[in-house]
């Protein structure tokens, strides 16, 4: 019989532990004479034991059950040893993970950092490390942000290792990106909007100017002005509908000159889809609102009969339109002796937005327009 470790209370009530053997003792005849009793006290050797075991099983309690995702891997990176989070953090089983190498689930564009940041480690220039890497997931285009923090452990009479604690950090930095993205857009509105207001106060401020300069008669000046605020008015409408990320070029037309056939019967108004940027529609919008004005005062909507067609075409690769405005039906025209600020305000609005260029024709059975422009490539749209 053996024991290696019996507790034995002495008669200080100290607990010694005892590891014993018995064994028979025989005497000449063969015949077993008594017993042999052998006793060493162990107690240093058994603490130690204990000690160690309950060490052990707090290790193995925290590394199970652990929320953070822990790791042992070999100086190559090949996982030892990893806890259920670890998997779950990684979406990959056990069995997946053990004997794999880490560098192989790290995202290519954070890979170099990890294996320099792994080369300093076992070089012995640092203990420990902690970063936020992206890692591969197991669906095509998946990205894991993930907090690590890698350790290196080198015991007396083993091998080297590294502890690898992970934390998913996936919903912060989706977060951080979001408030990234606003916070561009933010700046990327506010801009616009100092863009816009500059240049329609501009707009205005001309419009103003020569109005005034070219209508001595203050409440015909004020009519002209007033009109011409309103037709800026109503494609401000429109651009603010739409987020201020351009406006159709039908419609813009369709609202600039509304006010001049509310029955919908003396303008007709045609052509394929064109979308205009802010400034680009701004700058047709008071276009067509200066051609209407003229051809009620001077053209084809000065009498009951006379019409207006409004037709464009596009070339969406060369991104070159061309709008013709053809009168017919109204008085003879009769060409003018000075170049007045409607056309003036055509051909500049036209040139400095669009860099384009207007063709006015004073043929005397109607008046028309060409407008030609190369419209600016779109840019990307909002979220």
């Amino acid at each position: 019989l053996r024991h290696d470790g019996d507790p034995y209370v002495d008669r200080h009530g100290r607990t010694e532990w005892i590891r014993w053997s018995m064994a028979p003792w025989r005497t000449d005849d063969g015949e077993i004479g008594g017993l042999v009793l052998y006793t060493e006290v162990v107690t240093a050797g058994v603490q130690a034991r204990r000690a160690l075991e309950a060490a052990e099983a707090r290790y193995r309690a925290v590394f199970d059950q652990t929320a953070m995702g822990v790791a042992r891997l070999a100086q190559d990176g090949t996982v030892l040893e990893a806890n259920d989070s670890f998997c779950a953090i990684l979406r990959r089983s056990r069995e997946q993970l053990l004997g794999s190498r880490m560098a192989a689930l790290v995202h290519e564009d954070d890979l170099s950092q990890a294996i320099a940041d792994g080369d300093a480690l076992w070089a012995g220039k640092i203990d420990t490390y902690t970063a936020d890497r992206r890692f591969i997931g197991v669906t095509p285009g998946e990205v894991l942000w993930l907090n690590l923090t890698v350790s290196k452990v080198s015991p007396a009479e083993e091998p080297p290792y590294a502890v690898v604690i992970l934390s998913d950090i996936s919903h912060r930095k989706q977060a951080e990106s979001a408030q990234q993205h606003h916070q561009a857009q933010l700046r990327l509105l506010i801009n616009e909007l100092n863009h816009r207001v500059k240049n329609t106060l501009a707009t205005v401020q001309s419009m103003a100017a020569q109005t005034l300069r070219n209508e001595p008669n203050p409440a015909v000046a004020f009519e002209k002005f007033e009109a011409r605020l309103m037709g800026l008015s109503g494609v401000h409408d429109i651009l603010t509908r739409e987020s201020w990320h351009g406006a159709p070029l039908g419609e813009v037309a369709a609202r600039a000159l509304r006010p001049f056939d509310e029955a919908g019967v003396r303008i007709s108004i045609g052509g394929p889809p064109v979308r205009l940027q802010p400034g680009g529609a701004l700058t047709m919008a008071l276009i067509f609102h200066e051609l209407a004005t003229n051809a009620l005062k001077y053209g084809a909507l000065s009498n009951a009969e006379g019409r207006v067609d409004l037709a464009w075409n596009y070339d969406p690769e060369a991104r070159w339109l061309e709008c013709q405005w053809t009168e017919m039906g109204g008085p003879p025209v009769v060409p003018p002796i000075r170049t007045g600020f409607g056309s003036r305000l055509i051909q500049r609005s036209l040139k400095g937005e669009l860099k384009g260029e207007a063709t006015m024709a004073y043929r005397p059975e109607g008046f028309s327009c060409v407008l030609r422009a190369r419209l600016p490539e779109p840019s990307p749209q909002r979220a």
